[in-house]
């Protein structure tokens, strides 16, 4: 017979005890959540980082598009300004070509009226060189700078002429 000196029959004791056991599991599940919480906030904050470039891109083409527009609305401006000026422009020269004919007398014939930015050219025939002195050159030269006058003679007695009155640029 064999001594006993327990009343229990021996069992097997491990290295680590229970309450180790569960300090142990709990620090690794911490460690575990922890890393996995990192890997997390790590992809969130690339996923933002994207999406704050894709939203910079996105500010970026609408300056682009807003600095086209901006010029293309500043080109409508300079053509409808340019536009009104043309209006003006042919409103005042409409008015100018009005007091031209008005000047011309009925007894002198216009053939060709030429005109450009600061010079008048008549041509035309005229009874006599006085009948043209007195009702038409007289207010070309009231109106223009120098009016020149040449008179070449038709076999009627009549006289063609050719006209040239300037406007100095000063005087505009």
């Amino acid at each position: 017979m064999s001594v006993r000196y327990s009343f229990t029959a021996p069992r097997p004791k491990s290295i680590v005890s229970k309450l180790s056991k569960i300090w142990i599991f709990y620090t690794i599940l911490s460690v575990a959540i922890i890393y996995i919480g990192g890997i997390y906030l790590r992809i969130e904050t690339n996923i933002f980082q994207s999406d704050t470039q894709i939203t910079e891109d996105n500010m970026d083409a609408q300056d682009e598009k807003i600095s086209i527009i901006n010029k293309n609305t500043e080109q409508l401006q300079y053509e409808i300004n340019l536009e009104q000026i043309n209006k003006n422009y042919n409103y005042e020269l409409q008015n100018a070509l009005s007091k031209l004919f008005d000047l011309i007398p009925d007894q002198i014939t216009i053939t060709q009226i030429s005109l450009e930015e600061d010079k008048l050219i008549l041509k035309g025939i005229t009874p006599t060189r006085e009948i043209y002195s007195f009702l038409l050159q007289a207010p070309l030269k009231s109106i223009f700078t120098t009016s020149r006058v040449d008179f070449f003679p038709l076999p009627n007695g009549w006289f063609n002429f050719t006209s040239i009155s300037t406007l100095d640029k000063e005087v505009k």
